[in-house]
């Protein structure tokens, strides 16, 4: 069995086929990049790429560089297709190099250079199993860096294989050295390029383990050594913890292993090749000076404020996201395997949803056959690998491991994640084609040595099949007419009045927002409301309670917003500022709002400081212990207002901060609260809805609405681009979010239907079924909504409306038992039987035949 890659190949050949793999997958990638913004982080990239902002932590330093140098230089299109075009480049490159990786393990199998087809034509396979798989296809049509995580795996996986090619003892060691370089430049990207960091160290020592294998001092050193590492980390965990670095034990661990690593390699590599291996590893890292150099100069987007040493390594480490301990399990392993990497794993290929569509069967049955199709290959590939080369089998189940059940292991997710983390194994699932693409070749040369006819035929399924997953992959990929996330960061901004404090949730309310408000995008659309500042003061108290009186302070600051904004920014509603709650248990964020975002925050500097360490912070949290009463004061006299506390209420840092926020500026500027904000720290009863957002008001009470400016935003204002094109794939995540846009026109139907206004009441809750998921649930509603209208318009001789209006009750609601007698009743009344024989006879497949002929033959008798 050969230990390295053999030279069967053409070498020239190789490198047409590589850059045609190369150059189909990101021209398949360019027709279906998204081109504008997606929901998640996506946002949140494209806007610090096009700022140099600084992201959620670790930064991605490397990432946010290579996004504002390809912004920079984009031929002047829009900001979003380029950093998104970015992923697409980095994915197609790591596809290509899937292939040529492939191509150096499968060399390992064959010794003549006829065979050369199955070495081709399973790096081929590889390479478009996983350049459509669900996760790797996502991640490079958007702006999300685990595009350029593939990129610097796939690379290193190539450089690895060509350096086992190259040496002999040892020797080449300049290529180890590019491979340690990139490994620390891809840290910048994401930081678990470091994830196959040990597979590429055993395939490194390879030669040195089988020699020493059968050596019982061999198994006595890993065994001593494996008991002091484990030790050494259960150790600083505690030190860590004690001394506030949490992150310590890892770091000890890793060092602790390169000392053993040093100690037996000190005879075989030079000192200066060690010397060159710490100066690469500077300088690949040192991507990350840039986020405390463009953190000091306070850019829009600047999370963690990362602009000195103390803040800069709370950033690194992730302190913000607390912290973890692979030993202590945060979900069953089982559930981890299970419930996560192997539930993803069932979604990488064949997708599901789109051959059920196609073929008319059980979605259920589509997913079974394709998980034992991506099984049976990879499985029998596995076998046939080990069986015809051991080495190469060996280097490359080295890979999956650390890339599978290691990193699941290490991840250590939790069980309440709040979205789905496919992309953490996408590497997994990338080296799982290759044992499908070798499983492939293993059953063509097989049946081949039967028959040829059963050979070809199998060459034509080993084809077949990945090209068929690209068919079933490509609807839900194409993002190319996908304008969702865009339209709602704008329909947000452009709810609200001038100037106005939004308080929003998460990512997917916050990101598309920031996008909007800091990017050009020819996309957008401006927005700003009447201000209700300009309305005389004599109307009634119901328009006056929107006012707000800014004082000089609060215009000072505002201006001074602006000038921040409208030299960094290049999007809508600048005027507007929004502040994250999830962001808002953090002091460098609320010094953000208060410095950047003219937003009055007052307390003292050193109460915002220790808001997460000290009791003696005004906002640190506490459990109440008797009831309080808060008031809120306003501007103008009578909207002022009290919202009350139960004895026992928790009030986190991020509660306190936003009951600050709301005292200093109330009655300054405008407040709201997003809709899709589930926690709004006791004001329920003072907030009134206007679409997209609940502005606070003084009045309480529950269901407050403003019809006019409710109804304004949802026809008038708000952009639905996509929505309703049914080219356009909408994921689970983007129906839970439109059903925001279906309350709104739900919300004002029922206001509609409380004043009896039945025509608008139709019409608004129906065309909030256009974006509700699961529509099917409200039909009952909607039927009886017709019925309703249905028994007016007869009251008023309307009969032919009142029968369109019965129908339609029909069509909703065809199989309640109750409906043919009230459609019985509505024709008796109406004093028109044929209309209503004609309705029942329409029911009589849908209901029990008995009744409806009994009140067909009633009706009958009436002519």
């Amino acid at each position: 069995m050969f230990i390295k890659p053999q030279p069967i190949i053409d070498n020239r050949k190789n490198a047409i086929i590589a850059f045609l793999i190369f150059l189909t997958t990101l021209i398949v990638y360019s027709l279906t990049l998204a081109r504008s913004l997606s929901f998640w982080d996506a946002g949140e990239y494209i806007t610090c790429s096009s700022i140099l902002g600084i992201p959620h932590p670790p930064g991605n330093p490397f990432y946010i560089l290579l996004g504002r140098f390809f912004t920079i230089f984009g031929f002047k299109f829009p900001h979003a297709q380029v950093v998104n075009f970015l992923s697409g480049l980095m994915s197609a490159l790591a596809v290509m190099f899937t292939y040529l990786f492939t191509v150096k393990l499968v060399s390992m199998l064959y010794k003549d250079k006829k065979d050369s087809f199955y070495v081709y034509l399973s790096g081929i396979i590889a390479a478009v199993y996983t350049g459509y798989s669900f996760t790797f296809w996502t991640n490079g049509i958007e702006a999300e860096v685990y595009s350029g995580l593939a990129f610097i795996i796939t690379l290193i996986v190539w450089l690895t294989m060509v350096w086992v090619e190259k040496s002999d003892n040892l020797s080449h060691l300049n290529i180890l050295l590019l491979i340690v370089y990139i490994f620390f430049l891809g840290f910048g990207i994401h930081q678990t390029s470091l994830q196959i960091a040990p597979a590429v160290l055993f395939i490194v020592i390879y030669p040195l383990l089988k020699k020493n294998i059968k050596s019982t001092k061999f198994w006595y050193r890993l065994f001593i050594y494996t008991f002091i590492l484990i030790l050494v980390y259960i150790v600083f965990i505690q030190i860590g913890k004690a001394i506030q670095v949490p992150a310590l034990s890892k770091y000890v661990l890793a060092l602790g292993f390169l000392m053993i690593l040093f100690y037996h390699l000190r005879d075989r590599i030079p000192d200066k090749v060690w010397m060159y291996a710490l100066l690469f590893i500077f300088l690949g890292i040192s991507t990350h000076f840039f986020l405390m150099i463009r953190s000091a100069h306070r850019p829009f987007i600047n999370e963690g404020y990362p602009h000195n040493i103390e803040l800069f390594t709370d950033y690194i480490l992730r302190r913000q996201y607390g912290t973890t301990n692979m030993f202590i399990r945060r979900a069953s392993f089982l559930y981890q395997i299970k419930d996560q990497f192997l539930n993803y794993f069932s979604w990488q290929f064949f997708n599901a949803e789109t051959i059920s569509n196609w073929l008319k069967i059980p979605g259920m049955l589509v997913q079974n056959i394709s998980n034992l199709i991506v099984a049976l290959f990879g499985i029998g590939g596995a076998y046939y690998h080990f069986k015809k080369n051991k080495h190469s089998f060996a280097y490359l189940f080295a890979f999956f491991f650390m890339a599978s059940l290691a990193m699941v292991f290490i991840m250590n997710l939790s069980d309440t994640e709040v979205r789905e983390r496919d992309y953490f194994f996408v590497t997994a699932y990338n080296f799982w084609t290759v044992w499908m693409a070798i499983g492939s070749i293993g059953l063509i040369e097989f049946l081949r040595k039967k028959s040829k006819v059963l050979g070809y035929i199998m060459l034509i399924l080993a084809l077949g099949l990945p090209l068929f997953n690209f068919a079933s992959q490509y609807h839900i990929h194409d993002r190319s007419k996908e304008y969702v996330a865009l339209g709602y960061g704008q329909n947000i901004l452009n709810s609200v009045d001038k100037n106005a404090i939004v308080f929003t949730n998460g990512d997917n309310d916050t990101f598309p927002v920031w996008y909007a408000q800091a990017v050009f995008d020819p996309a957008l659309e401006e927005h700003i409301p009447p201000s209700y500042e300009k309305l005389p003061r004599d109307l009634d108290n119901v328009i006056r309670t929107y006012q707000t009186q800014p004082t000089e302070t609060t215009v000072a600051l505002i201006q001074q917003a602006m000038e921040f904004k409208n030299e960094q920014c290049h999007g809508i509603r600048k005027d507007v500022s929004i502040a994250n709650l999830s962001l808002l248990n953090t002091p460098w964020y609320i010094k953000q709002l208060r410095d950047k975002e003219g937003i009055e925050f007052n307390i003292p500097e050193r109460h915002i400081d220790l808001c997460q360490d000290s009791p003696a912070s005004v906002l640190y949290p506490r459990q109440i212990d008797r009831d309080i009463e808060l008031k809120i004061k306003g501007q103008i006299p009578g909207n002022e207002f009290t919202v009350t506390f139960k004895k026992g209420t928790i009030l986190y840092v991020k509660d306190l901060a936003v009951l600050q926020i709301i005292k200093d500026n109330y009655g300054k500027r405008p407040i709201y609260f997003a809709v899709t904000t589930p926690d709004v720290v006791g004001f329920e009863e003072h907030l009134q809805n206007e679409g997209m957002v609940d502005r606070l008001v003084p009045t309480k009470g529950n269901n407050q609405y403003d019809l006019e400016r409710l109804i304004t935003n949802i026809d008038s204002i708000y952009t639905y681009r996509s929505i309703f094109d049914n080219t356009v794939y909408k994921d689970h995540n983007m129906k839970r979010l439109l059903n925001n846009y279906g309350a709104a026109f739900m919300r004002a139907s029922r206001i509609f239907y409380s004043t009896q206004d039945y025509g608008n009441a139709i019409l608004y809750m129906e065309k909030s079924l256009d974006f509700i998921e699961g529509k099917q649930r409200f039909y009952y509603g909607l039927s009886q909504l017709y019925l309703e209208a249905a028994d007016v318009l007869i009251e008023n001789n309307e009969n032919e409306a009142a029968f369109a209006h019965l129908e339609n009750a029909l069509y909703y609601n065809r199989y309640d038992p109750g409906l043919p007698q009230e459609i019985f009743l509505a024709t008796t009344r109406s004093g028109t039987p044929e209309k209503g024989i004609n309705l029942l006879k329409k029911m009589a497949q849908y209901q029990d035949t008995t009744i409806v002929n009994s009140y067909i033959e009633q009706l009958r008798n009436m002519q």
